[in-house]
């Protein structure tokens, strides 16, 4: 092999780092206008108004900006970008709210970081803190003439198609989810505390996204950077094709994955599955190789959702419709064939084998399945069944019926109340969230429910989330009741789905709710009264591991 000569040598390197300086200099000029663009989409009037086709704006000025060698050069762009708007007047005697009930994800200090002239950043300082309050084309909490939601939805172009954006459109895809995030993510500071880094980490990956696949991966991995169990990433070909399932639940205890009881035990015995398998490899890939690999894609408020998600997504990583597995159990290692399933198929199981709403157990406890109930009258009959009861298992590692969960409360609180905190976004001060009481209203019990009062055990786990985890945080606060399992989600609150091009939705949570008697805290999630410990003896032990727990706990304190 000949030896380059050293002129050369020092050449090619100069020549790369030359390369890799520019490549950092327009990263930070992308960066910067997308700070600029952002805040001006939510605090110019102008802009708010929609005189100007903000996206096009954006899809117009990368091209551009890429092209900027110089600083001074870029310096010059950006002033002549905002001179262009409209200039407006100040009123220095409207203030933003302030007090002990408002809290903000951005303010004017964020604006310190903007790398603008000091001129621009003053005049920027200015429209934060004395503009008019008034509607804005892009983000609205209307839901019909009079009556408004607790959280605020974006009024943003789709841009289906094509599936596989260009670079300009690929990076607005960035900047709306980031800003979006920034001002109106009411977690930023806990969850996404380095919310700059990752707004300059992603712009070269969604750049260099080469095709469909790769974009959508990114942008995947971009919804994973905040740690939000609501933080749900949504196109419908890249899932059709993903969305294969096992027909089991994963649990996850020291470092390991477990095969957790579930609802489809024909299914688990046809392919010889058992409860406290453990899953050693995938495919000849080990679990480890495998959960680092999927890490990057999945998020959760805590590490124990974090390490759901991972679960749910461990027989995710193709395409195919089985997996070789190995699997653990007593000791001995057994290697075969896993078929997977789509949602449809085990949905139609589920219709199929309907499990008893309540039963049962014996000796004055009974087992209640909240999350199955979807009547009114399978709600009367069940507080009927349960009336002499001396303790009621309420089932809440699953999702509830949401008109259920409204016309509950009777049957359980009689005509106690119970008060929430809420903080919801402010609309007119993008970044500003303000408190709000929640109060449960007990006056409408139109069924005449009958009023239980014995002891309750809520039962909950990873999987208990959202509308679950506030019916257990409000159980939590009933007299007589005790809340026991592992650690809950960690996120509850109103969330909804924003597009973005190619076809992607993402959502977040978009409330930030304060459990009464601080039941709930996100993160945390729902605060428990006993926690039960799992390992791969204990699970094989019973075909219901918390279940035996709980119905124990119930026989312990009824003696």
């Amino acid at each position: 092999m000949k030896k380059l000569p050293l002129t050369l040598i020092i050449i090619l390197t100069f020549t790369v780092g030359v390369t890799q300086a520019q490549n950092r200099r327009q990263v930070d000029h992308l960066a910067t206008f997308a700070k600029v663009w952002g805040f001006l989409k939510y605090y110019h009037p102008a802009v708010a108004k929609g005189t100007a086709n903000w996206d096009k704006k954006w899809l117009n000025s990368v091209l551009t900006i890429k092209k900027i060698g110089s600083l001074n050069e870029y310096k010059n762009f950006i002033i002549s970008f905002y001179n262009s708007l409209p200039k407006q007047k100040i009123d220095y005697s409207l203030m933003p709210p302030n007090g002990d009930s408002v809290f903000r994800v951005f303010d004017k200090n964020d604006l310190r970081d903007f790398k603008i002239p000091a001129q621009m950043k003053a005049e920027f300082s200015d429209l934060y803190l004395h503009h008019q309050p008034d509607s804005n084309r892009y983000v609205d909490n209307l839901y019909k003439p009079g009556v408004t939601l607790d959280y605020v939805y974006f009024k943003e172009e789709e841009y289906p198609k094509p599936d596989y954006p260009d670079e300009a459109h690929r990076l607005l895809a960035l900047v709306r989810y980031w800003n979006i995030i920034n001002y109106w993510y009411p977690y930023k500071r806990e969850f996404a505390p380095h919310w700059d880094k990752v707004l300059t980490d992603f712009i070269p990956q969604f750049i260099n996204a080469a095709n469909k696949e790769e974009y959508r991966l990114v942008f995947l991995k971009l919804t994973a950077q905040i740690k939000d169990s609501h933080s749900f990433f949504r196109q419908n070909d890249f899932y059709n094709k993903r969305l294969q399932n096992a027909p089991f639940l994963l649990y996850y205890s020291g470092g390991k994955y477990f095969v957790g009881n579930d609802q489809y035990p024909e299914l688990l015995n046809k392919q010889d599955i058992k409860a406290g398998d453990e899953i050693v490899s995938i495919n000849n890939k080990n679990t480890r190789a495998c959960e680092d690999y999927i890490k990057q894609y999945c998020t959760g408020s805590n590490e124990a959702t974090l390490h759901r998600e991972i679960g749910r997504n461990l027989f995710r990583m193709d395409t195919a419709k089985s997996v070789q597995i190995t699997i653990l159990r007593n000791g001995k290692l057994i290697t075969q064939q896993l078929k997977l399933y789509s949602y449809s198929e085990l949905y139609q199981y589920r219709i199929k084998h309907q499990p008893k709403l309540w039963e049962d157990m014996g000796d004055g406890v009974f087992y209640v399945r909240f999350c199955k109930i979807t009547d009114s009258n399978q709600l009367k009959q069940m507080y009927m069944a349960i009336q002499n009861a001396k303790t009621v298992i309420w089932e809440m590692r699953d999702y509830p019926y949401f008109p259920t969960t409204q016309i509950y409360r009777p049957g359980l609180f009689g005509n106690q109340t119970s008060e929430e905190v809420n903080y919801n976004a402010e609309l007119f001060y993008p970044g500003m969230y303000k408190a709000h009481k929640e109060v449960g209203d007990m006056a409408t019990d139109t069924l005449n429910l009958p009023h239980y009062k014995g002891r309750l055990i809520v039962l909950v786990n990873e999987f208990t989330q959202s509308l679950a985890e506030s019916v257990a945080a409000a159980l939590r606060c009933r007299p007589n009741t005790i809340v026991m399992g592992r650690q809950t989600a960690g996120a509850t609150g109103n969330m909804f789905f924003t597009d973005y091009p190619g076809g992607i939705a993402a959502a977040y949570t978009a409330v930030k709710v304060v459990g009464p008697n601080d039941s709930f805290k996100q993160g945390q999630g729902v605060k428990l009264d006993k926690e039960i410990k799992i390992s791969a003896a204990k699970m094989q032990s019973s075909p219901d591991y918390e279940l035996e727990q709980a119905y124990r706990q119930a026989l312990k304190d009824l003696k």
